[in-house]
C-alpha cells in the first residue's frame, strides 16, 4: 500500500511537468511547418524567377555561398537569379532539420540540384543551409548555402 501511495504521489506530481513538457512539442511542429512551407514557396520563387518576392522575403542583409564559393549579397543573389540563361530544379528534400533559436531559424537538408547555366548541365546531390529571421512578424532568408555532397563509392565486392 506504501508503494502505491508513492508511485500515485509521484504520478501526480509528474503529470503536471509532462503535460508542460509536451505543449512546446506541438508548438514546435506548427513552427517547422510553417517554416518548410516559407522554404518551399522561397524555393519555387527561385525556379519560376518571381523577383518580387523574393525581393521582399530576402533580408537587406542577405547573403549567399554558392558551390563556387563566391560571396553574394541580396542585389547580386537576385541578378544571379532572374538571368534567363540559368535554369534550376531544388527537388527531393530529404533529411530536413530546422532549429529555432528565438526570431531565427535555420534548416539543413539534403537535395537534389539540376539545373542549367549559360547552356551547361549541372547539378546533383547537395546540402543546404539557410538561415531565416523573422522581422516584423515575417520570416526573411538572411543566408543560404549550397554546397556539393561528396560522391558516393560504389561497395567493394
Amino acid at each position: 500500500m506504501k508503494h502505491t501511495r508513492i508511485a500515485l504521489l509521484a504520478a501526480f506530481l509528474v503529470l503536471p511537468w509532462l503535460a508542460h513538457a509536451q505543449a512546446p512539442a506541438a508548438k514546435n511542429d506548427k513552427a517547422v511547418q510553417e517554416l518548410v512551407e516559407f522554404r518551399n514557396r522561397y524555393i519555387e520563387a527561385e525556379e519560376n524567377r518571381d523577383m518580387a518576392y523574393l525581393d521582399k522575403i530576402l533580408a537587406d542583409d542577405f547573403f549567399a555561398l554558392n558551390p563556387q564559393g563566391q560571396l553574394l549579397n541580396k542585389a547580386q543573389q537576385l541578378e544571379n537569379l532572374k538571368r534567363t540563361d540559368r535554369t534550376l530544379k531544388v527537388h527531393n528534400a530529404r533529411e530536413t532539420q530546422v532549429r529555432f533559436y528565438g526570431d531565427v531559424a535555420i534548416l539543413t537538408e539534403h537535395v537534389t540540384v539540376d539545373g542549367q547555366d549559360k547552356g551547361r548541365a549541372f547539378g546533383g546531390e547537395y546540402r543546404f543551409l539557410r538561415v531565416f529571421a523573422k522581422q516584423n512578424g515575417d520570416w526573411k532568408v538572411v543566408l543560404a548555402q549550397g554546397s556539393p555532397m561528396p560522391q558516393q563509392s560504389a561497395p567493394a565486392k
